[in-house]
């Protein structure tokens, strides 16, 4: 097994992803229904399934912030990766192209240049801001590791009271609330989980209370959905910030999503067989993220599946079709990430002979 990469953050990788591909299920075929009049079990379950899920992008970016923080800044990855964002936005569009499935909408200027430059038009809004973020790598990396731990840890307290404490406890939607789609938000993630790599984080320096503040994260989460669908049914109230608490930025998120985090920080080694297969699958989870985001089939790829129609079946089958639908995707996603990576293997290795 490669020693260079460790397998217990890897399997993390891969469950975030799963945990991604969850969100965009849910979100993006109707199943999360709105918070308001009756709704059928079914979509408290879709709810449930949010609350465990919505940490996975936070945890990503955690996960950035500890390998990157002792990181060299390569332009070859930066390129790399802005190479495979455009193999996806330009691929899936020229398929559908082809096969004559894009509408008038899809084939104008304007959605064009989503395509030809889906970094600058914020197609994919987390890879915009993670060129950002391993753009300024090295000023980063160099910055945190020359801050003392109570600095560090004082300068992440203040962004954190900034950016998540006023929205998570404030009964108002705030104009500067980004919701946890900006690059600042990015910029704090990777600042704590650089802190978990030079400091470690004593509060939750063991498995259990990782996984301990996961779930209570989670089950925060969703209670204060409930409480808050409760509280606007009977006073009319609060409709702005019904769903706050599934901001990427909220303290609940963030709680469930450094306590899963830290827990496989801290779990023990896996086994080698088993860590090979992980750390073998785990590289191809960004290309599930940009399959399955794509402008062309990010609301189509549900349909699939028939998730739009799933509120009515039984519960178990639901649960049955939903989990099938994201496993699905994320074997779909790897294996065309294999082939993409072969190719760019090939075309490498064609150039270099030149």
């Amino acid at each position: 097994m490669n020693k260079k990469r460790n397998a217990n953050m890897e399997l993390l990788r891969i469950l975030s992803m799963l945990m991604v591909t969850m969100l965009h299920a849910l979100g993006k075929s109707e199943l999360l229904m709105p918070l308001e009049g009756e709704i059928p079990g079914n979509a408290w379950i879709a709810w449930a399934l949010e609350a465990l899920s919505i940490g996975a992008v936070n945890i990503f970016m955690l996960i950035s912030g500890y390998f990157l923080v002792k990181a060299e800044f390569k332009l070859s990855r930066l390129l790399e990766i802005i190479c495979q964002v455009c193999f996806y936005a330009l691929g899936a569009f020229g398929i559908f192209y082809l096969l004559g499935l894009t509408t008038a909408g899809e084939r104008d200027l304007y959605h064009l240049l989503h395509y030809i430059f889906p970094v600058h038009m914020n197609v994919y809004w987390f890879i915009t801001s993670y060129v950002v973020i391993y753009a300024l790598l090295p000023v980063l990396s160099t910055g945190i590791r020359g801050l003392e731990k109570k600095q560090l840890r004082n300068v992440i307290l203040i962004l954190l009271v900034y950016e998540c404490v006023f929205k998570s406890v404030l009964p108002v939607a705030l104009e500067a609330d980004s919701k946890g789609y900006s690059t600042l938000w990015y910029l704090i993630m990777f600042l704590v989980g650089a802190y978990f790599q030079l400091h470690g984080f004593h509060v939750l320096d063991k498995a259990w209370k990782g996984w301990i503040a996961y779930f209570a994260g989670s089950a925060l989460i969703f209670l204060e959905v409930a409480v808050l669908y409760r509280i606007h049914e009977s006073t009319d109230h609060l409709e702005e910030i019904l769903k706050v608490s599934t901001h990427y930025n909220h303290l609940f998120v963030v709680l469930a999503a450094v306590g899963i985090f830290a827990a496989f920080v801290n779990a023990k080694p896996m086994a080698e067989g088993i860590g090979k297969v992980v750390c073998a699958i785990s590289p191809y989870a960004l290309g599930v993220y940009l399959f399955q985001e794509n402008i062309t089939l990010r609301y189509r790829w549900q349909k699939w599946f028939g998730l739009t129609e799933a509120m009515n079946d039984p519960a178990y089958l639901f649960v049955l079709r939903v989990f099938g639908a994201v496993l699905a995707i994320f074997v779909i996603g790897s294996a065309i990430d294999a082939a993409r990576k072969l190719l760019f293997t090939g075309v490498a290795k064609l150039c270099k002979s030149k």
